[in-house]
């Protein structure tokens, strides 16, 4: 009895995969009559219908990060890269300075101007560890250096 019931119970599933093979097999996605390129709602959507002038232009969504770049679809970094350059920070180094320490590490302090979006000014001191030892350096000694070496207006930060 309970044979007959594997048999049958198996045979009800390789109908059922059968079934969502075949149903699979012949999908199509719908027909899209709007002017834009059809890959930002079906990826293989042009493997069904005519290719268009979006098709033309390149892959939708580029891997590359390279400069060379020029297709005119998103690569990660905003949809047209000279319009955000005029939103990057920018900074200005005003003071720098590297102190050695008794491990293979060394303290460096950068202090700098930032340009908020706003176009405020904003003054950030960061003090860092960089080394092999790097984890033998206290924090006590990092905020020793940032009080005495910091201008008194600058945010500090620990890095």
């Amino acid at each position: 009895m309970k044979s007959i019931l594997k048999a049958v119970i198996a045979l009800v599933m390789g109908a059922g995969v059968y079934g969502f093979a075949q149903a699979s097999a012949e999908y199509k996605p719908d027909y899209c009559a709007i002017d834009h390129d059809h890959r930002s709602h079906n990826s293989s959507y042009y493997d069904y219908y005519a290719k268009d002038n979006y098709y033309r232009a390149g892959s939708y969504r580029s891997n590359s990060r390279s400069r060379h770049n020029n297709n005119r679809y998103d690569d990660g970094r905003g949809y047209n890269r000279r319009h955000n350059r005029r939103h990057r920070a920018r900074s200005r180094v005003v003071h720098r300075e590297t102190y050695r320490t008794r491990w293979d590490a060394r303290i460096t302090l950068v202090e700098e101007i930032y340009w908020t979006r706003s176009g405020r000014r904003q003054l950030v001191c960061s003090v860092v560890v960089r080394g092999y030892d790097a984890h033998q350096v206290s924090h006590r000694r990092l905020e020793r250096i940032a009080r005495r070496d910091c201008s008194p207006r600058a945010r500090i930060q620990y890095l």
